[in-house]
């Protein structure tokens, strides 16, 4: 996979990426969809809410649901959800479970979905059983989320008016529609333009931070190109940059988020 760390990616560069190379090996509906999350990149909880819905309707589940977290989290919280229109499931969005229970570490640890099946008489869903009967949760599939190489977060689809046995096929479109679309571009999102994720507030690199340094000095971006021998598209690519990173709204705000490393 191409490197969207390094600056937010187009909507065109998305696009190429995600939908051109594989008009061959995939569903209409699902490039479909991955293209409604592209379009809806700038806000996380859409984009994740745009994944979940074609998730649920093309999995005819009632629910579905995914939030961001790490496995060392000590609590999960679903973002955002789908419930279906018809059998009008309790929302999750409230919801708050520990993220250390086994419940959800199993899902942390498999690469694979994880089926939590005939969800009342379940022993291994024995101490969140109360939890579970408020959301009426009868079935239930999950799948952690992997963006380069790291695990960002936990999907869920399930049943709440029948005890649902989840075929090959189930799981294996859910793993297919997460690991290849849902996770990164949920990444992407959750990464450039959640201002509360902390990635947004790591240290800038340090050609960025000696161009602040400057900038903090009254340099303009041509004198700044020219005292770092770099062309001023450079430089002004590189104070973007760091201040989406810092979710700083002009250079005066970046200048005083990097007083520690000037």
């Amino acid at each position: 996979m191409l490197n969207f760390k390094e600056e937010p990616p187009s909507t065109k560069a998305l696009k190429q990426y995600f939908i051109d190379g594989n008009y061959q090996s995939h569903a209409g509906d699902m490039l479909d969809c991955v293209a409604h999350m592209i379009i809806a990149i700038e806000n996380p909880k859409e984009t994740v809410r745009v994944a979940l819905s074609y998730m649920g309707n093309h999995l005819s589940a009632c629910r579905a649901d995914a939030g961001f977290a790490a496995p060392t989290d000590t609590v999960y919280k679903p973002l955002s959800e789908y419930c279906n229109e018809t059998t009008r499931p309790p929302s999750v969005e409230t919801l708050e479970l520990s993220n250390q229970h086994d419940v959800l570490q199993r899902v942390w640890r498999s690469r694979t979905p994880v089926k939590y099946e005939n969800v009342s008489n379940n022993p291994m869903l024995e101490d969140v059983q109360e939890i579970l009967s408020s959301i009426q949760s009868k079935s239930m599939l999950m799948q952690r989320l992997v963006w380069d190489k790291e695990p960002i977060g936990i999907s869920c689809v399930d049943h709440t008016l029948i005890d649902h046995e989840w075929n090959d096929h189930e799981v294996n479109f859910m793993q297919q529609f997460c690991t290849e679309f849902f996770a990164p571009l949920a990444g992407i999102s959750n990464y450039w333009h959640n201002p509360t994720m902390h990635q947004m507030f790591k240290k800038p690199s340090e050609s960025e931070l000696t161009a602040i340094r400057l900038a903090a000095e009254g340099l303009s971006y041509k004198k700044i190109a020219e005292e770092l021998n770099k062309s001023v598209r450079t430089i002004e690519n590189q104070l973007r940059n760091a201040r989406l990173r810092l979710n700083a709204s002009n250079q005066a705000e970046l200048i005083k988020k990097c007083e520690p490393w000037l």
